[in-house]
């Protein structure tokens, strides 16, 4: 045998032994054989115990040193069969992956993530990882298919996308690791970071976004299909119904520093007003995002939580589980998407939906954004803290948008001095006369004998 490095000949099946190079190991049985395929650059080793075909990457690309690891391979599996030792683990990427879901959901049960968090993370799986790992073993996956990945859905996908699925994968590396099933992580490839600072109504577009709701409180916009022959006008595809809760939405929202799945699990139970010093809600919502800490909002939302309240309770639909929201609608995510459909009317009725704006996430940036503008020497770290995030998304989604010109009284302002009757000649001296009650306080820091000047 020679030391030579062969490299795979095209075969219609990726993860199928390459003819040319299946081979037995001379001294051992027929049934442990080496290969290459054309999913991997290293040599492939399997055997047949009479029961089930085992399967392994050799992590050699020279058939020399293949054979070694073959050979080894083959002994460990002697002596874990000799002591009574399971000697076969599914190591493909798709049971890997699986194994790792079953053990999320385990975490979801255990409400130590969210059931949301948990379906993302299978539609990322489903959608883009799977048919692209699927098969390969997971030690077989190498930085080149990492980076081959990512130039695909590259094609379509921001940085921030791609490095959630990569993130992902990640996951699952580290739960074949914390298993022994894998002994190394691979190197991942880096992707530069784009922040896409949020879309944000400027007041005057608020005012106007407010106004056109409740305009269109009763209309209903009728969608229909283009006409067949013979008819006038084609069947309805879609309508939307615009309801009051449309403009309570708006304002809700951008008084209350929300996201929109806030608005969708929102039950009366959460809400409490609190009339003192300050009047506001407090929002003691289920956790979002790891944040779990009580919201609390400006005034103008306790009249729209009272508005709504006052509204459904004749139809006895305001009660402590009742969601404050189309609490009509039992299926959450139909409520969400109903607003969602009235939203996104309105933003192509005024014009707004440029940009990042299109969706009712920009209500909650609104609200942190006139928060920065109009809140008197206000504390990032409290508004982050009541916002449910971070100072740092703040500072890179938020305040991002900020210049000058948005805050030019700030810019402009002066720092108020103290009032003093100067003493003395030198302009070093620097000595006051303050008042501290009924009493007359003259700070002298002036040299010994200097004459006082008055005058």
């Amino acid at each position: 045998m020679t030391s030579a490095k062969q490299s795979p000949t095209p075969h219609p099946s990726r993860t199928v032994p390459i003819p040319d190079t299946l081979e037995s190991i001379k001294g051992y049985p027929d049934k442990l054989k080496i290969y290459l395929m054309a999913a991997s650059s290293f040599w492939q080793v399997r055997f047949f115990d009479g029961k089930s075909t085992i399967k392994r990457s050799t992590g050699q690309t020279d058939k020399r040193e293949a054979i070694k690891s073959a050979i080894s391979f083959y002994e460990k599996l002697l002596i874990n069969k000799h002591n009574g030792v399971a000697i076969v683990k599914n190591t493909r990427f798709d049971a890997c992956a699986s194994s790792f879901m079953q053990a999320q959901a385990a975490r979801v049960m255990r409400k130590e993530m969210s059931a949301e968090c948990h379906r993302n993370d299978q539609y990322f799986l489903d959608g883009k990882v799977l048919p692209d790992f699927r098969e390969l073993n997971i030690a077989e996956i190498n930085y080149e298919h990492l980076q081959k990945f990512v130039d695909k859905i590259g094609v379509d996908l921001s940085g921030s996308s791609i490095q959630r699925y990569l993130g992902l994968i990640r996951k699952i590396f580290d739960h074949a690791q914390n298993r022994d099933l894998l002994k190394s992580i691979p190197k991942f490839p880096k992707i530069p970071k784009h922040d896409e600072p949020r879309g944000w109504f400027n007041f005057k577009e608020y005012d106007k976004l407010l106004a056109r709701a409740n305009e269109l409180i009763g209309h209903e916009d009728v969608i229909r299909a283009a006409p067949k022959a013979g008819q006038e006008q084609g069947s309805v595809v879609r309508s939307i119904k615009f309801t009051a809760e449309l403009p309570r939405m708006i304002e809700f929202i951008a008084n209350s520093f929300i996201r929109p799945t806030d608005i969708k699990n929102m039950q009366h139970k959460h809400v409490e007003v609190i009339r003192d010093d300050n009047i506001y809600l407090r929002l003691s919502l289920p956790e979002s995002k790891k944040h779990s800490d009580p919201v609390v909002t400006m005034e103008r939302a306790v009249n729209v939580y009272e508005e709504l309240t006052a509204d459904r309770a004749s139809a006895r639909q305001a009660r402590p589980d009742d969601y404050v929201f189309m609490p009509e609608h039992q299926n959450r995510d139909t409520a969400l998407r109903r607003l969602q459909q009235q939203f996104n009317y309105l933003l192509d009725d005024l014009g707004f939906k440029a940009g990042s704006r299109g969706e009712i996430y920009s209500l909650r940036h609104t609200c942190i954004m006139h928060r920065l503008l109009e809140g008197d020497k206000i504390d990032v770290l409290t508004l982050a803290r009541n916002a449910r995030t971070s100072v740092e998304m703040i500072e890179r989604f938020y305040a991002s948008k900020l210049n000058g010109e948005m805050n030019i009284e700030a810019i402009q302002s002066k720092r108020e001095k103290s009032k003093g009757l100067k003493i003395g000649n030198s302009s070093k001296a620097n000595v006051q006369l303050q008042v501290h009650g009924n009493s007359l306080v003259m700070n002298l820091p002036v040299a010994k004998n200097a004459p006082l000047n008055l005058g």
